[in-house]
């Protein structure tokens, strides 16, 4: 009897994977550490599509703080055929978790042509960026068969936390204490997760009704939860396929807001950061608007009716890799509901059709 892997099997499989990243780590990245601490770099410029560029966005202001280099996040089309500023001490990383998408091997040619140290981030070993690419981490993710990404983009987004945690560490940037404290944390995020997964099986059990008679959703985040949130909308959109909007959340309240009704089916990603009153007051606000708002915070922090509160570790420098895992459940079951075919994409032949992961050469 054949058994067909679904996506939340990946959900569950997470932490497991996630340990031995951890656990591997120095192997994993000490090819990388060789070049990066060989280059004098100043700069680092993370381009990516879709589920890797949200890694990059979810990762970059902790990897800014410290590695303390400035870190710049570009659509990888936007880096291959429209910018046109760097400096020799810039790093180009290109993150493709197939290792196929044209737009990242376009990345990693202009980079080279133009003189900079570039880095592969893929989960596929020998794939097409990796022959382009002068430095590879390759993250131990897997081949994911259930249609949209999961643990390639929690693999992805913890994998770009301990490069930056090593890399700093051993270029004395870190004091020891603190990095063993950022890898205890990791190690407890993960070890909760099955607490987090369980918590939000049983918040969709009780809100599922409401949460399937939404025709669209509106998700928000600050800081490095922004790219939560794009990740989130993004996975809510490919799974339910259904209109999703997603906002950082200062420019919700620079034009957008105005669209919101009785009918806006509204999350909000809350973590312990500076921002963290302000977005409860935006709950707040428009809860006298809508009856569709879900608070995604820390259980003891400040419940909101509706929130979504597993009982997170709730680092402020690490919380995008747990705050996706509980979106990941609810993505999942909604779309599954629904009746959607997760495995089969809506359009096949959209990318044979636009070239956009193809093996194809640049020579």
């Amino acid at each position: 009897m054949t058994t067909t892997t679904e996506l939340i099997d990946y959900v569950y499989a997470q932490p497991a994977m996630l340990k031995e990243i951890v656990n591997n780590r120095k192997e994993l990245l000490k090819s990388f550490m060789d070049g990066f601490l060989k280059n004098n770099v100043s700069r680092i410029i993370f381009t990516g599509s879709g589920s890797s560029y949200n890694a990059a966005m979810s990762s970059r202001h902790f990897i800014e703080k410290t590695l303390q280099v400035e870190v710049q996040v570009e659509f990888a089309h936007t880096f291959a055929q429209y910018s046109c500023v760097y400096d020799k001490q810039t790093l180009v990383f290109a993150l493709s978790q197939s290792g196929e998408s044209t737009a990242a091997v376009e990345c990693v040619q202009k980079a080279n042509e133009l003189g900079l140290f570039t880095v592969a981030v893929t989960s596929q070993e020998g794939s097409l960026i990796t022959e382009f690419a002068q430095n590879q981490i390759i993250v131990p993710s897997g081949e994911e068969k259930a249609g949209a990404t999961t643990k390639g983009f929690t693999a992805t987004t913890l994998t770009l936390y301990l490069m930056a945690i090593e890399t700093a560490y051993a270029a004395n940037k870190l004091e020891e204490s603190e990095y063993n404290r950022y890898i205890q944390t990791l190690l407890s995020i993960i070890d909760n997760m099955k607490n987090t997964i369980a918590a939000a099986e049983a918040w969709y059990n009780e809100h599922k009704d409401e949460l399937l008679e939404a025709k669209s959703y509106v998700f928000s985040g600050t800081g490095d939860l922004y790219g939560t949130a794009m990740e989130a909308g993004l996975k809510f959109l490919e799974t339910s396929r259904i209109p999703v909007s997603i906002y950082e959340f200062e420019e919700f309240m620079h034009g957008p807001y105005n669209a919101i009704d009785e009918n806006s089916y509204i999350f909000y990603f809350a973590d312990p950061g500076q921002d963290y009153e302000r977005m409860l007051t935006l709950a707040d606000y428009f809860a006298k608007i809508t009856p569709h708002g879900f608070v995604v915070t820390k259980s003891s922090d400040q419940p909101r009716p509706g929130s979504l509160s597993p009982e997170f570790i709730n680092d402020p420098d690490l919380a995008p890799i747990e705050y996706i895992v509980p979106m990941q459940v609810l993505f999942f079951r909604a779309a599954k509901e629904r009746g959607v075919n997760m495995r089969t994409p809506r359009y096949v032949d959209f990318h044979p059709s636009m070239k956009s992961k193809r093996r194809l050469r640049f020579l």
